[in-house]
């Protein structure tokens, strides 16, 4: 751990994971996920990397992610885009801007989660203290991984496509569970009514169709996803507000 996070102590251990788990979004990043957290501050490799950085963003901050970064702002036509994919010049000043405006984000999530955080007693014993280091659950929360680790399946299974109509309605489906509810109304009846669409899902060998899957999970899984992370026990994420403006490039 470096110094400047072991410095941060508080005699609430989760704030401690929380805090740490910001760092790597926006700093460290962190290999031990799978997939791996690129962090914001260095840009991704990949449209892949790009869409697991805002799905693993999306628990880290409660789905306040949104209030700095909306879903739109990774889609391919966003003037962002390129900078976050590291295929401009003016990459590393606005990666640098938009790590800024994110602190605002994370202390946001940070405000709301800290109620729920258990106190650490002063007699507690040392040998137990947790590592927000080495600590494995978002938040120090397991049904935080849970929706995490649902989640990252769910964009995974997306992003290699389906072999049959069959499975994507299945996939669909077990969408529900892994946003805490959040799927958008009427998405197996979308889908129907596409057929390019249904085309893509079920074409895992073109550009053409991987890119099109890429923009059905960041305009329809993403928002869920934050929706989940805000919803997820109940009404105390439910009802923070927030009067934070979204961050715009310029």
């Amino acid at each position: 751990m470096s110094s400047s996070t072991s410095s941060r102590r508080s005699t609430r251990p989760a704030l401690e994971v929380l805090d740490r788990d910001h760092d790597r979004l926006l700093y460290d990043g962190d290999v031990r996920r799978d997939p791996p957290i690129q962090p914001l501050a260095d840009g991704f490799t990949s449209l892949w990397m790009a869409l697991s950085w805002y799905q693993a963003a999306s628990v880290r901050t409660l789905g306040h992610v949104e209030s700095v970064l909306e879903p739109r702002h990774i889609m391919p036509e966003s003037p962002v885009f390129d900078d976050l994919l590291r295929r401009s010049e003016t990459g590393p000043y606005v990666r640098q801007r938009l790590v800024e405006s994110m602190d605002d984000a994370c202390d946001l999530a940070f405000r709301q989660f800290r109620d729920r955080a258990k106190e650490r007693l002063e007699d507690d014993d040392e040998s137990v203290t947790i590592d927000p280091e080495n600590e494995r659950n978002p938040l120090m929360r397991p049904a935080f991984e849970r929706l995490d680790t649902g989640q990252s399946k769910a964009l995974r299974d997306l992003w290699t496509g389906f072999d049959s109509r069959r499975e994507v309605t299945r996939w669909l489906r077990s969408v529900t569970a892994v946003t805490n509810g959040e799927k958008p109304q009427g998405a197996v009846n979308d889908l129907e009514r596409s057929s390019p669409l249904m085309e893509a899902l079920l074409d895992s060998e073109s550009d053409v169709a991987t890119l099109t899957r890429y923009r059905f999970a960041v305009s329809t899984l993403l928002p869920a996803c934050n929706a989940a992370a805000r919803t997820l026990r109940g009404s105390e994420s439910a009802n923070v507000d927030s009067d934070m403006g979204k961050w715009e490039r310029g």
